[in-house]
C-alpha cells in the first residue's frame, strides 16, 4: 500500500472523517441484525466466514494500522511521516482439525506500509516500534511461526520463530506492540538481554535485543505461577542465516516466573526473567580499539553475559463484570554485565489500562517514564572516539479511542532526551488509526 506524498496526510484525514460518520452506519446495520457497533472486527459477522472457520479450528485476524507521526521539537527535521503496517495471525486448533490432542498452530505476517521517521531522529530506541522491524530500509515482511504441543492441562511444549513484541502485548496493562497502546519501543519491546552488538552496529544505532528469536520453551502453570524454560538462538530471527544454521554463533538458556497476586480483590503480577548466553558479542571494554584489532587480526568480542529483570503489574481499578479489564500501576527494571551487553541497566513504569467511565470500557491510555542505562565502557570508548553518547529517557502517554471495537483512532505524545549527546531533547506526536478485519 503507497500514498504519493503530497496526500498522504489528506489521505488519512478522510479515514478519520470516514471512522467518525460510522456510528450511523452501524446502527443503520443493526435494524438487520448485524451490529457494525458491536462485532469484533468488521468481517466478523453472525454466521459470517469467520465464525464458520472457528467452528473448525482456523482463527484467522487482520488488522491494518495506519500511522502520522512527526518530530514538533527538537533537532531532528521538522517532517512528518505516513506509514504503518499490517499484521495477519492465524490461529489453528489441530485437534478441531482431525490431528491429535492438544496440537496448536499460531503464525503471524508482517508488511510494512509506506514510510516512518525512525533513524531520521537522533534518538536511540524507536519511537515507532511498529514500524521499526518492518520498513523499506530494512526487512519488508516478516513471519513468525510457532507450534505447540499441549501436554494435559498445566504443561505445554513450543517450538518456532518467536516475535516478542507480540508476546509483550499480551501483558494485561501496557501491551499493544506498539499499535494500539505505547509507540515507544522502550515499552512497547522491552530489552529481553537476548541478543549483544557487533563491530558493524557500534557508532549508530545498537540492537538492545532482537524482536524474531528463534528457540523452544517449556511451559509449567497453574492457576497462580506460571514457569517458563526455553533456549534460543541470540540472532535476529529475520535474517535467513539463522534458520539455515541455528544457533551457529551460541544459544542462550533462560527461564520467566510470573506469579499472580491478588490485593483486595484486584490481580497482580510478578515476573522474574534471567538469561545467560555463551554466545560473543563486541568487547565493550576497548571501543576505541576495534578497528587496529580488527587490522591486526586481533580479537574484538568478549564470551558470555548474563540478564535478570523484574516487572510487576497491579490492578488499581478494575470493571465490575470482567476483572481482567481496568488500569493500574506497572514497571519494569533491568540489569545486565554491561559487557558485551551495551544496555547495562533499564528502567520503566507508569499507569494504563481501559477507561471505566460507562460505555468506554474498550478505550485504553496510559502514560509511562523510561530509561536506558548504556554501559560505561561503551559511552566512554566512544567518547575516546569524540562520539558523543549518553543514557537515553523520556516520556510518553497515549490515548486509544474505541470507535468500535474493530475501528480505533489513538493520539500519541513522546517527550525524549536522546542518545546522542550533542542534541537537545525532543518532542514527538502522532495519529494511529487501525481497523481489524
Amino acid at each position: 500500500m503507497t500514498v504519493k506524498s503530497a496526500h498522504r496526510p489528506c489521505a488519512l484525514m478522510a479515514l478519520l472523517v470516514a471512522a467518525m460518520i460510522m456510528p450511523p452506519l452501524a446502527a443503520r446495520a443493526e435494524e438487520s441484525e448485524v451490529s457494525l457497533l458491536t462485532q469484533k472486527s468488521l468481517l466478523d459477522t453472525p454466521g459470517g466466514p469467520k465464525e464458520q472457520l472457528r467452528s473448525f479450528g482456523i482463527s484467522p485476524d487482520v488488522s491494518v494500522t495506519q500511522i502520522y507521526q512527526g518530530e514538533i521539537a527538537g533537532d531532528g527535521p521538522r517532517t512528518w511521516a505516513y506509514g504503518g503496517k499490517m499484521d495477519g495471525f492465524l490461529k489453528v486448533d489441530g485437534e478441531k482439525l482431525g490431528f491429535w490432542e492438544g496440537i496448536r498452530f499460531n503464525a503471524q505476517y508482517e508488511h510494512y506500509i509506506d514510510r516512518n521517521i525512525n533513524n531520521r531522529d537522533y534518538a536511540l530506541l524507536p519511537v515507532d516500534a511498529a514500524q521499526a522491524f518492518v520498513a523499506r530500509e530494512s526487512y519488508h515482511s516478516a513471519l513468525s511461526m510457532v507450534f505447540t504441543q499441549d501436554l494435559g492441562e498445566h504443561f505445554s511444549l513450543s517450538a518456532g520463530k518467536v516475535n516478542t513484541m507480540t508476546l509483550a502485548s499480551l501483558t494485561p496493562l501496557v501491551g499493544g506492540g506498539g499499535v494500539e497502546t505505547f509507540m515507544n519501543r522502550a515499552f512497547a519491546a522491552p530489552a529481553t538481554g537476548i541478543g549483544v552488538t557487533t563491530p558493524s552496529r557500534i557508532v549508530d544505532r545498537l540492537i538492545v535485543s532482537p524482536t524474531y528469536t528463534l528457540g523452544a520453551t517449556a511451559t509449567v502453570k497453574t492457576d497462580w505461577l506460571k514457569l517458563t524454560f526455553g533456549v534460543a538462538d541470540p540472532r535476529n530471527a529475520q535474517d535467513p542465516r539463522v534458520l539455515e544454521r541455528p544457533f551457529e554463533k551460541g544459544v542462550v538458556v533462560g527461564g520467566i516466573g510470573t506469579v499472580t497476586t491478588q490485593i483486595a480483590d484486584l490481580n497482580g503480577f510478578h515476573t522474574l526473567r534471567s538469561y545467560y548466553s555463551d554466545a560473543r558479542g563486541l568487547d565493550l571494554g576497548d571501543v576505541g580499539g576495534v578497528r587496529q584489532r580488527l587490522s591486526l587480526g586481533q580479537p574484538v568480542t568478549k564470551k558470555g553475559y548474563w540478564f535478570a529483570s523484574y516487572g510487576a503489574q497491579q490492578f488499581l481499578f478494575r470493571s465490575e463484570e470482567n476483572p481482567n479489564v481496568g488500569w493500574g500501576l506497572f514497571t519494569l527494571a533491568t540489569l545486565s554485565d554491561g559487557n558485551p551487553n551495551p544496555v547495562r541497566w533499564t528502567a520503566l513504569g507508569g499507569l494504563a489500562g481501559n477507561m471505566l467511565l460507562p460505555g468506554r470500557e474498550l478505550d485504553r491510555w496510559g502514560v509511562g517514564y523510561f530509561h536506558y542505562g548504556l554501559t560505561a565502557p561503551l559511552l566512554d570508548g566512544l567518547a575516546a572516539l569524540r562520539i558523543q553518547r549518553r543514557s537515553e529517557g523520556g516520556l510518553e502517554t497515549f490515548y486509544n479511542y474505541a470507535i468500535t471495537p474493530w475501528l480505533r483512532l489513538s493520539a500519541d505524545l513522546q517527550v525524549v532526551d536522546p542518545w546522542n549527546a550533542t542534541k537537545t531533547r525532543a518532542t514527538y506526536t502522532a495519529v494511529r488509526l487501525q481497523t481489524k478485519f
